[in-house]
Parts: C-alpha cells; sequence; structure tokens
C-alpha cells in the first residue's frame, strides 16, 4: 500500500507510525508523539516540506524532515514531465549509501508511478544551516561547497553511464527543454522585464536558437555525475563551515564536467564576489580533480562552465515562467538567478562558444 499522500496536512501520527513501522530503527523504538512544522515556504521550488518532531518509546526526540510534491501546480507538471521525484528517490535508493559526500539518512522514500506522487523522510540536519541563495554565499562557504563538490565529480568519472538509470540530457524527457525554452521564454520576459536590456534579450534569442545543439554536446567525451542544482540552499554547513551535506538530488544526471561548479560560481554568489574569486575556484577544483589522479586541462574545464552557462538560462527561463506569482521569496529568487547568469554571459563573453 502506498505510503504517498496529497500534502503535509495529511500527515498524521498514524500515518507516520504505520509508514516507518517496518524499519528496523522504529521497531525497536516507535514514535509515540508527533509535531508537524512546515518549512521552507520560498525555498525549495519542487516540493512540499515538514519538520516532524517525534517523541519515541524510549522518550528519546527525533526530528525528521518530510518532502512531498509541490502544490504549485505548474513546478509540479515540470516535475512529473522531467521526472524529479522519481530521479530523487532512485538516488537515495540506489546511490545515497556509496556516494563519496554526506547526505541525509533516508527513514522512508517512495514514488507511486500511479498519480506521481513522492513521498522522502530523511534525517533532519539538526545544528547545521544553508545560507540564504538571495543573500548570496561567502567565500568561506563557497570554498567549502567546492570541496564538496569534488568527490561527487571524482568518483564517477566517466563511469557515471555504466548507472543504467542515472539519465543524460539526451533522454526524451530531458529534451523538452528545446521546447519549453522557446515556449516560456516570452512569459519570462514579461515577468522579469526589469532584468532583461535589449542585449540580454538578443542573447536569449540566440541561446534559444541555439538549445537543440546542447544534448550533444553534453553527452560528448568524459562525462561524471552531476547534481545540477547544486546552490548553497541545497546544501547544509556545519556552524564552524568545514563541512557540507548535500541534499535535494532530483535533477541528478550525468553530465559535463564543470556544470555543478559554473552552477555554483554564477547563481550562488553576488556579481562582485564572484569576479573576485571565479579564477582562484576553477584552480581549487581542478587541483582537487589532480589530486584524485584527474588530469583535466583548464581550457576543457572553461569551455564546459562557459556552455554549461547558457545552458542554465533554462532555470531562470522555464522556472521563473511557471514559479508562483503570489510567492514573492520565490519570483525573487528566480530574478537573482537571471541577473547573475545573464552578467556572468557578458562578463566572459561566453556567447563566442556558440558563435
Amino acid at each position: 500500500m502506498t505510503r504517498t499522500v496529497n500534502s503535509i496536512k495529511d500527515i498524521n501520527l498514524k500515518w507516520l507510525q504505520d509508514t516507518l513501522g517496518g524499519q528496523e530503527e522504529f521497531i525497536k523504538d516507535g514514535v509515540i508523539d508527533l509535531n508537524v512544522k512546515k518549512v521552507g515556504e520560498g525555498i525549495g521550488q519542487l516540493g512540499e516540506f515538514a519538520l516532524l518532531e517525534t517523541t519515541r518509546e524510549s522518550g528519546k526526540k527525533t526530528n525528521i524532515f518530510a518532502k512531498l510534491q509541490t502544490q504549485t501546480e505548474d513546478m509540479d507538471n515540470l516535475a512529473k514531465d522531467y521526472k524529479f521525484y522519481i530521479r530523487e528517490v532512485r538516488f537515495y535508493e540506489f546511490l545515497a549509501k556509496s556516494i563519496n559526500v554526506k547526505t541525509p539518512k533516508a527513514y522512508y522514500v517512495e514514488y507511486n508511478p500511479e498519480n506521481e506522487r513522492v513521498v522522502l523522510l530523511l534525517e533532519y540536519m539538526d545544528g547545521w544551516y544553508n545560507p540564504d541563495q538571495i543573500k548570496g554565499a561567502t567565500e568561506k562557504e563557497i570554498e567549502v561547497a567546492i570541496n564538496g563538490l569534488i568527490p561527487i565529480s571524482t568518483q564517477f568519472w566517466g563511469t557515471i553511464q555504466e548507472i543504467d538509470w542515472v539519465p543524460n540530457m539526451k533522454v526524451d524527457y530531458m529534451l523538452r527543454i528545446i521546447d519549453d525554452m522557446r515556449d516560456y521564454s516570452p512569459e519570462f520576459l514579461n515577468r522579469f522585464s526589469r532584468i532583461m536590456n535589449g542585449s540580454r534579450k538578443a542573447n536569449l534569442n540566440k541561446i534559444v536558437e541555439f538549445y537543440p545543439n546542447f544534448p550533444d554536446l553534453f553527452t560528448q567525451g568524459t562525462l561524471t555525475l552531476n547534481h545540477w542544482d547544486y546552490r548553497v540552499e541545497n546544501l547544509f554547513f556545519t556552524p564552524e563551515v568545514d563541512d557540507i551535506t548535500v541534499i535535494d538530488w532530483q535533477l541528478m544526471m550525468a553530465h559535463l564536467p564543470g556544470w555543478d561548479l559554473a552552477y555554483l560560481l554564477f547563481t550562488n554568489i553576488e556579481v562582485d564576489l564572484r569576479r573576485k574569486i571565479y579564477t582562484s575556484c576553477c584552480r581549487q577544483y581542478l587541483d582537487g580533480l589532480s589530486k584524485e589522479g584527474i588530469h583535466f586541462l583548464e581550457e576543457d574545464l572553461e569551455r564546459n562552465m562557459m556552455l554549461s552557462l547558457l545552458a542554465m538560462t533554462n532555470f531562470p527561463v522555464i522556472g521563473g515562467a511557471n514559479a508562483d506569482k503570489e510567492n514573492e521569496r520565490s519570483i525573487k529568487l528566480f530574478e537573482v538567478l537571471g541577473e547573475r547568469i545573464f552578467s556572468a554571459i557578458e562578463d566572459y563573453d561566453a556567447m563566442k562558444f556558440i558563435s
């Protein structure tokens, strides 16, 4: 029997007891009390979230992070179209325990193919924090984030396609981005005209026209595992800012090395700081690869990152066009993404890579 539900409002003590009753940890020490707190409003775009504060038979307090499908209809349709829900469940079922970076412990995960609903009950990262992407990460946070990214890149370097359920950019549902970029660009420009001058509109038009070429470019040569949404709101840091836990694996895929680094640098920090630390961050990443025996050329990283920069316009364009207009933080986040991405395109003359 499926344990998926319509919304956080459907989570209660009996539901949680029945859902966790078969898990060894909870057989020995079951849940006897529950307080549900909705969290993450305006932060996660592709889910509905809650903190489940539980009391166990032993008296132990255990906090659990609950994640369901998003309640925003347009974003839910996107998540279904791009298989985001099932991809994250598969990650926790098949990869989370072996990946060389800390991820939350999964107590229970399920994807229901009949109604495309999802439920994940995960370790709650008590005492850890995640930065505000709109405000922007600090230089130290970015340094630690790159250190956490290196093992994700290196562990599956050149072998990720051996895992047949991990998609690449040429699977049928990812090819939808080509049409979606064309279809949603007008609404993006309508909603975010204040950040899109004539030059940026012209660049976007060229990117949309070029987009059919990206799937081939992003599946040639060496591929590795990419989180594909490696942003600071998907990273939990220790208070000392010396370690991270990586969450939200809905978009994970086989992709060129450099996408995650590009996404981190081009969308997660204020423009002036990015300009200051960009070169040293690329060097940190390359040095990290080298220490693991992977010698990746600087010019190859630059090419991959610039192509990724152009392609990741899909986040503000598609996401921004489908975001809940009543959610001020969500709209502001996509505005900031757009501003930072188009600013980087200008700063690094990225358009020359598709001319």
